[in-house]
């Protein structure tokens, strides 16, 4: 059995989502309120593109074969713009200095997560890439912010997510509400076909291939 499971549900949306809005409140309990915001605004730009990429290859078709690009990695995308963020202000309790160091093993453990979705047959090379520069982008957003928060605030970036986490089957909650809206979006653009992709490796070549399916929505 490999580690691979054990590691994709930290760039789930189920985890993500709730370590998102826990950076938000700490902020803005911590005095940053402007910073608060941003930080709402430039991710919740980035869940948009990987939204908007996964219509256009759901209900659409749109995709880049010769690349193996059929949609953008969330999974990147998410822990590109969390961690990083997330280390840095926990760490800021010790200093400027362990704050940047923090910053880096947020980058650290986005690579990971990187290597963990093309070893997984999660995504692809090019999905994956897309899904960090997106991450990358908000991550460009806080670089230069020195903050400095209270212990309390900083309890709140693990303590609230995990409380959510064991409080509320956080799976059972977003997962319908994507199906939910997936369908609703389908309504909205008259697609008649929904498409899904799957990666898989030859066990005597080793080599990895990408399967698309078509299924009729009417």
């Amino acid at each position: 059995m490999t580690l691979w499971p054990l590691v994709i549900p930290f760039g789930d949306s189920s985890w993500t989502l709730p370590l998102s809005a826990s950076i938000a409140i700490a902020l803005l309990l911590g005095g940053h309120r402007a910073r608060a915001v941003r930080w709402i605004a430039c991710f919740g730009a980035g869940l948009a593109v990987i939204v908007a990429g996964k219509l256009a290859f759901d209900l659409g078709g749109w995709c880049l074969p010769a690349l193996g690009f059929y949609s953008i990695s969330g999974h990147a995308m998410q822990t590109m713009a969390i961690y990083p963020l997330l280390f840095m202000l926990l760490f800021s309790a010790l200093g400027p200095r362990a704050a940047r160091c923090g910053f880096l093993l947020g980058l650290a453990a986005s690579m990971f997560m990187a290597v963990t979705l093309l070893a997984g047959n999660y995504h692809t090379l090019s999905e994956t890439l897309a899904g960090m520069v997106v991450g990358a982008a908000v991550v460009c957003t806080y670089l230069r912010w020195q903050l400095n928060l209270r212990p309390a605030h900083l309890s709140l970036l693990v303590a609230l997510p995990v409380a959510v986490v064991l409080l509320v089957d956080m799976h059972s909650t977003v997962n319908p509400t994507k199906a939910a809206l997936w369908q609703r979006a389908a309504i909205w653009f008259g697609a008649t076909e929904q498409y899904t992709r799957q990666i898989s490796t030859d066990p005597v070549s080793g080599t990895r291939r990408v399967s698309v399916r078509v299924r009729s929505l009417s």
